[in-house]
């Protein structure tokens, strides 16, 4: 399985995080398989 993340895709979010300059594009990103909760199974 494989995860795939947009970030810094809109200006709320960007304002959120801090960040101070626009990106031009989204940052996108992976997760690994083990940032999922399986099965219903606590933290």
């Amino acid at each position: 399985m494989k995860i795939f993340c947009v970030g810094l895709n809109y200006k709320e979010h960007i304002v959120e995080m801090k960040h101070f300059a626009f990106p031009e594009s989204p940052v996108i990103f992976m997760k690994p398989p083990t940032a999922l909760l399986k099965n219903g199974q606590p933290f």
